[in-house]
């Protein structure tokens, strides 16, 4: 197992984290970014790809997002943006990660999946999936607090919104067509991104624009994974490392074509709940994220968040937020949620 220092070696330069005497990490706060960094990098939102299957026409049919950029210092989303996510479900946008940023998340990458599952351990008959929120993850771990996500998660669904958690993945084959919540009316983004090049036919995300303004239908449900999931009209959203897809969690989405070693990492923000119909969706959730990501994987560490995570080591005022409220709504009380 990699020692601290290790671990932390890669991120000197961008003063991103720091060990303090006590032993605490500095990842959950990203107050020592490199400034000069943040002013000089351009992140453009490019056009999405050509989407696949036709219109009823016959005639190719296409869902351009605006072409604009933004600097990675702000990392807010223009009205126009804005406007296009809710009305589609999804932005794609450009080269979010410095090259060195790049080399550390792969390195922390590798790092869990060796920890979870053991070396060599993954021979491509089934998914391997590992959270990412503690020390020995640390830039990963940041990524919840890190304005270049939660700021545009709350442009999209509020101040108020809850980080969730960030995860890391190695797919195997085909994932079908799904959303991921339970119903609409658990709202919320995730921002989804690739350690290798990733095209339509070589497992990059592929959506149903707008599908997430679509009410609860099992009928469409039904249809759709009836059908050969590479036969439903959609949008494939090629990306490249350093890329990151954000859509929101309610919105229809599949993958084909990709290798038995897929390697996506996500960032998952919920719409904070108000009414008891979206509070007790939320619970529900608790229960399926542990049935899910610990029971079917089976990954070494049994529990999602873990007590040094849960005590908040930095006092991050936003992750406080969100552990109060997930703890008001009792989201915490399943077994397998909070290590013990």
């Amino acid at each position: 197992m990699a020692t601290k220092p290790e671990l932390i070696k890669a991120y000197q330069p961008f003063n991103l984290f720091d060990w303090q005497n006590d032993g605490r990490c500095g990842y959950c706060t990203n107050t020592k970014r490199n400034s000069s960094q943040d002013s000089t990098t351009a992140i453009p939102i490019g056009p999405c790809p050509d989407p696949i299957g036709k219109s009823s026409t016959g005639t190719d049919t296409k869902f351009n997002p605006p072409e604009t950029e933004f600097p990675m210092s702000t990392a807010s989303l223009t009205t126009e943006q804005i406007n296009f996510f809710k009305t589609f479900g999804y932005l794609v946008l450009k080269q979010r990660f410095t090259a060195a940023e790049l080399a550390t998340i792969q390195h922390e990458f590798d790092f869990m999946m060796t920890e979870q599952y053991g070396p060599d351990s993954y021979d491509g008959s089934s998914r391997h999936w590992a959270m990412m929120m503690d020390e020995d993850t640390p830039f990963f771990a940041s990524l919840l607090e890190d304005p270049r996500f939660l700021r545009v998660a709350r442009q999209l669904y509020g101040d108020d919104v809850i980080g969730m958690g960030v995860d890391c993945n190695r797919y195997t084959g085909d994932t079908p067509w799904h959303r991921d919540t339970l119903t609409v009316h658990q709202r919320g983004v995730k921002f989804a991104f690739y350690l290798q090049p990733v095209e339509a036919e070589s497992g990059a995300l592929r959506v149903i624009p707008g599908m997430h303004r679509l009410p609860d239908d099992d009928a469409f449900a039904v249809s759709v994974n009836g059908m050969a999931p590479a036969a439903v009209p959609c949008t494939a959203l090629s990306s490249e490392p350093g890329d990151v897809v954000a859509f929101d969690l309610r919105l229809w989405h599949a993958a084909i074509g990709g290798d038995c070693d897929r390697r996506m990492c996500t960032v998952v923000y919920y719409e904070n709940p108000k009414t008891a119909e979206e509070i007790e969706v939320h619970r529900k959730m608790g229960e399926i994220n542990v049935r899910y990501g610990i029971r079917e994987f089976k990954p070494k560490r049994q529990y999602l968040y873990s007590k040094s995570w849960m005590a908040n080591p930095c006092d991050s005022p936003d992750r406080q937020a969100w552990i109060d409220r997930l703890s008001e709504i009792d989201y915490y009380a399943t077994p397998g949620v909070v290590e013990v």
